[in-house]
């Protein structure tokens, strides 16, 4: 942890940075802000308080998480102990470092996290999340700023589409708001979740239902020739998994189709109209299933600059989540999607320019603020729409 905060204290003296501290000092009144985590966010353990998720050892070694009951949360994960007292591989903990040293916020008080077994799906998270500011409305809140991370902003949609929500602003970072071919890719190959780790087989991956709430909306097209010819095939029907050999150790895949379908028709009425979202758009992302021979591919998550499935295989994203499903949400402002250069989308939590983004986006707003408290005698309006990137 040494080396992480010297890195993060030496990123806050740029001037940029401490102009944005003193701006979160003179905005009055602000809502307090819950963290919507993604899948994986949050640690698990079972009953005896071992860790299933969330620790270094069982990253890289042990099975995977599965369907195992009696899973209790704990807490959010911040990172992975690389070096003890020393070095980190962060996840969530720069960001709440972040937003507590240069927003000012105070976790426990304007600052909290909702805390949900990520297997569950994400309707399942909506519903943490409204019992969860359905406690703190008990402790005198009245509205909130949310904060949805990747599938967390799905959880965020899913409890707008409830009815009337205690919402002030909603901020999505990397949220496939029309799904993502990736899911569809994890589900039928599974998935490593760090590097050098071990992975998720895609059976494990298909006990969580989030993976299959994750998948592209039933509108869009997913399945191409080799030569990228749209072929007419159900996403949402079982057969086609079983056919294309993309089911291969899945249990109950009709059922988890419907309810995926059932929730994209869900968030489809799911809008809010003060709202942010921050992504990548420079990196190709997989958006097709090429069937070849009769079975169900997929192109290299880097493909080369001459790859002729750059054409018909690929839009350009965070490696995961396209540019055109990051700006799907309903009524989303155009000059609110804000972008910056990632590797992978799994780096999006952890990026500083991320943090800063999040922040311009929570310290948007059209109120005067006196700037006799800059020194002078007038007052200007901070605007609505940040800088994007």
């Amino acid at each position: 942890m040494l080396l992480n905060r010297l890195v993060e204290r030496s990123r806050q003296l740029r001037l940029r940075i401490r102009l944005l501290r003193r701006r979160a000092r003179l905005v009055r009144d602000r809502c307090p802000l819950v963290v919507v985590p993604s899948i994986l966010g949050t640690r698990l353990a079972d009953q005896r308080g071992r860790l299933l998720w969330g620790g270094v050892r069982r990253l890289y070694f042990g099975p995977a998480v599965g369907d195992e009951t009696d899973v209790v949360t704990a807490g959010l994960l911040h990172g992975f102990t690389i070096l003890p007292g020393l070095l980190h591989y962060d996840v969530f903990g720069g960001l709440l470092r972040f937003l507590a040293d240069v927003g000012g916020y105070v976790p426990g008080e304007d600052l909290h996290v909702v805390e949900y077994d990520w297997r569950g799906g994400i309707a399942h998270a909506g519903q943490q999340l409204g019992e969860t500011l359905a406690r703190l409305r008990g402790a005198g809140e009245e509205r909130f700023d949310l904060l949805g991370m990747s599938t967390g902003g799905l959880a965020t949609r899913w409890l707008l589409a409830q009815g009337p929500a205690p919402v002030h602003r909603v901020i999505y970072v990397g949220t496939p708001h029309r799904g993502s071919a990736a899911a569809l890719w994890h589900l039928a190959e599974g998935v490593q979740p760090a590097p050098l780790g071990k992975s998720f087989a895609g059976s494990a991956v298909a006990c969580f239902q989030t993976s299959w709430d994750a998948l592209p909306h039933p509108d869009e097209p997913v399945f191409v020739s080799d030569d990228g010819e749209p072929l007419d095939l159900n996403l949402y029907d079982a057969s086609t998994w079983s056919r294309l050999g993309l089911a291969a150790g899945c249990r109950d895949v009709q059922a988890r189709l419907d309810a995926a379908a059932r929730l994209h028709r869900t968030l489809e009425s799911a809008s809010h109209p003060d709202s942010f979202a921050i992504g990548a758009r420079h990196l190709p992302t997989v958006s097709r299933c090429i069937v070849s021979g009769g079975r169900g591919t997929f192109p290299p998550c880097d493909p080369r600059s001459d790859d002729p499935r750059l054409e018909f295989a690929f839009e350009p994203g965070d490696s995961s989540v396209s540019e055109r499903s990051l700006g799907a949400a309903p009524g989303l402002d155009p000059s609110r999607i804000w972008f910056v250069h990632i590797d992978q989308h799994r780096a999006l939590p952890a990026h500083p320019e991320v943090h800063r983004l999040i922040l311009e986006a929570l310290l948007a707003t059209d109120r005067a603020i006196p700037l006799t408290l800059l020194g002078r005698k007038t007052t200007r309006a901070l605007p609505v729409a940040g800088p994007a990137c």
